[in-house]
């Protein structure tokens, strides 16, 4: 931050104004140059080259930028006599930039000493006051709430992660199961479609058809009606005495029609009698040979039963001799047959007892699979909560680690704010005391120079020109010609 200050220059100049604006600008005394930060400032023997330059801030210094020019110069810039603006005189001028350069390379010099003891005395304090500074007791109930918080509201945020998880991973199922319902879906609206279509289809056939049926009974009826009609009339005509004759009939062509209509219907009652006639002897004489043909099939049965048993027979007798030598030997085994069923008892005991057994191990084997179930299903779910513990362990050792690290990071921070800031009012202090000391020496020398500003002007205008103003910057062309006609 530049410090604005109201001075006068050397030979009673007005004092130059800051850019408002401008980082790099600083305003002098003499003049205003646009030179780096850090600059080395000092003087050295004329033909000897300098390399010892003190590094110091214009702010820090706060005088002229024309000063601060000798950025590792190889040579104290030395202005010849009377030499100025446009080839003009100036007596004593170089003398006496070169006596007050020489004096501000001296001072810096001490203040740059003064400095490096003063930080030396200051980082020997700090380090001190840091070492005792080490108590954090009540700091910690504080640290220790803020971690619990923190640590809970990090399990919180790792069981909302794992719900998201299992709702993303359901939506994720249910998602894939409405696509692949999906075409299924289209299939069946489809065949729904070719469904409708058919129902339409079938519905147009069924008016069709009622259609057709209404006209079917319509014309079945008729028939109906006319075959009524022509049997009344063939059974009158069947009657025949019975009928009165009618009168003469009038030669019309529908007397025509109806003696033909009537001669037809004659005719084929004639061919139906016949044929059920012819019909009937048939049945009688088919009738006739198969109750001949029955009852011989019926003798014939009977023949063949009376052999088979003429053979049952024999073999019955056989089979009473062998019974009767069986009986024989069944008297004999009848110890036998005793011993064998007691033993036949303890055996029916032995195998219920061994059924009884066997439902047992049955039972017990079933027991035993459901609980070797069980133990497998407790034990995939403990290796499962083994595995998610293990995950929530390292998820949380690495956040863990996070904020300590973050911790440590903000402790350093905060002490190098703090040495920062001592620093900074240090600085601040011993600058303002440098500033004051600067500005009572720029005062002396401007009340020193005010006689030869006077002298200089009193000479004529041809042998003698004014000083240019010292507010221009240092590589003006009059101070440039300084240094290269420097010895």
């Amino acid at each position: 931050m530049p410090l604005p200050r109201r001075r006068s220059s050397f030979l009673n100049q007005p004092a130059a104004k800051e850019r408002p604006g401008s980082a790099n600008t600083r305003v002098g005394t003499v003049g205003i140059t646009n030179a780096p930060r850090g600059v080395f400032v000092g003087t050295a023997p004329t033909g000897v080259t300098s390399s010892m330059g003190t590094r110091v801030s214009r702010r820090a210094l706060g005088i002229s930028s024309v000063f601060l020019q000798g950025l590792r110069s190889t040579a104290v810039p030395v202005m010849p006599h009377g030499v100025g603006t446009g080839g003009r005189q100036y007596p004593g001028g170089a003398e006496s930039l070169n006596s007050c350069l020489m004096e501000y390379r001296d001072k810096v010099r001490a203040l740059e000493q003064l400095n490096q003891q003063l930080e030396e005395q200051i980082k020997h304090c700090l380090d001190r006051k840091a070492s005792s500074a080490g108590a954090w007791g009540p700091l910690r109930q504080d640290w220790e709430d803020v971690y619990r918080h923190v640590s809970e509201s990090i399990l919180a945020n790792a069981r909302l992660m794992l719900q998201t998880e299992n709702v993303q991973a359901n939506a994720e199922d249910f998602k894939d199961r409405y696509e692949n319902e999906q075409p299924f879906k289209k299939a069946m609206e489809e065949e729904i479609s070719s469904l409708y279509k058919v129902i339409d289809d079938a519905n147009l056939t069924k008016s069709d058809l009622e259609s057709q049926m209404d006209s079917m009974r319509a014309e079945l009826r008729d028939l109906a009606c006319n075959h009524e009609e022509d049997v009344r009339v063939l059974y009158k005509q069947m009657a025949g005495g019975e009928m009165d004759e009618p009168d003469a009939p009038i030669e019309t062509n529908l007397d025509q029609i109806l003696a033909y209509i009537r001669s037809h219907w004659e005719r084929v009652i004639e061919k139906n009698r016949s044929e059920t006639d012819a019909y009937l002897e048939c049945k009688q004489a088919e009738s006739v040979g198969s109750k001949l043909s029955r009852e011989e099939e019926e003798l014939e049965s009977l023949k063949t039963e009376c052999n088979d048993a003429g053979c049952k027979i024999q073999s019955l007798q056989a089979q009473t001799e062998s019974i009767r030598a069986l009986v024989c030997t069944y008297c004999d085994a009848g110890c036998k047959i005793q011993s064998l069923q007691a033993q036949t008892e303890s055996i029916r005991a032995l195998v219920c007892t061994y059924c009884d057994a066997g439902c047992k191990i049955q039972s017990l084997q079933a027991q035993t699979e459901s609980i070797r179930a069980l133990k497998r299903g407790l034990e995939n779910s403990l290796n499962d909560a083994r595995h998610w513990h293990d995950i929530e362990l390292q998820n949380l050792g690495s956040v863990i680690g996070k904020l300590e690290s973050e911790l440590g990071d903000v402790h350093g921070d905060i002490e190098q704010q703090r040495r920062d800031y001592e620093t900074l009012l240090s600085n601040k202090m011993r600058l303002e005391l440098e500033i004051g000391t600067y500005h009572g020496i720029l005062d002396g020398e401007e009340s020193r120079y005010h006689p030869s500003m006077c002298t200089g002007a009193s000479e004529p205008e041809g042998k003698q020109s004014p000083l240019p103003p010292l507010s221009e910057p240092y590589g003006s062309p009059a101070l440039q010609g300084s240094n290269t006609s420097s010895p």
